[in-house]
């Protein structure tokens, strides 16, 4: 899978991957690294989120096997996460140290990916701002408040429907040419205006018939006689 969009919609969307497909999508999301003005198609956008959910699974199965691999060998009347946590030793504080240099290595792009799809969609990008303020207001409610469950719940599935529509228009600046357009613009909006047509020329006057009746004689010296 590649970049589906050619020279001219890239250079439109401020975005050399727009419409980046599989593992390019993991390019366009280190090669945007704080590239918050282009656009960025859904494609690009959910084959990221689907190798960063892929990637989270991988890393939390990994934890889990070796949190059991450490629980085997422990007395099972004197278990506790304290007393698991601590035969884990080193491994443990590695595994934290590498989650978090991940995640602070992704906070930025991630942030860039969000606002380009809302861009790419007609969505003023000052509105994940606003959902992102009230996603952190939810941490200083209560925890077991029904109002933060469903401020966080909305915040969620507003971004989810924002992020699943389709892309708007690319704007054209007459610099392409027609067959650069993108797919989704009526390309006779943009075409050039037809010259008008030359109007035809008027047609040669037809010759008279020739006329059947007999011909007059005029001469008096030689009068006509029929026979």
């Amino acid at each position: 899978m590649a970049i589906e969009s050619n020279a001219q919609e890239q250079a439109t969307a401020h975005n050399r991957y727009y419409r980046a497909t599989g593992f390019s999508s993991i390019k366009a999301f280190f090669g945007n690294y704080v590239n918050f003005t282009g656009r960025s198609s859904r494609s690009e956008y959910w084959w990221t989120i689907l190798f960063g959910t892929i990637l989270s699974i991988v890393a939390m199965i990994a934890f889990i096997a070796a949190v059991v691999g450490s629980a085997v060998g422990l007395d099972p009347d004197h278990l506790s996460p304290e007393r698991i946590f601590s035969h884990m030793g080193i491994g443990l504080v590695v595994f934290l140290l590498l989650v978090i240099v991940f995640a602070l290595a992704v906070l930025i792009p991630s942030l860039a990916i969000v606002i380009r799809r809302y861009r790419d969609a007609g969505i003023p990008w000052w509105i994940y701002l606003i959902q992102l303020a009230l996603n952190a207001a939810t941490n200083l409610m209560p925890k077991d408040s029904t109002a933060a469950s469903l401020l966080s719940w909305a915040v969620s599935l507003s971004i989810l429907i924002l992020t699943l529509l389709p892309s708007k228009p690319l704007p054209n600046d007459g610099a392409a040419p027609q067959n650069n357009l993108d797919s989704r613009i009526n390309p006779d909006v943009f075409a050039a205006p037809k010259a008008p047509a030359a109007p035809e020329a008027p047609k040669a006057a037809d010759a008279p018939a020739e006329s059947s009746a007999p011909e007059k004689h005029d001469d008096p010296d030689h009068p006509y006689t029929e026979g």
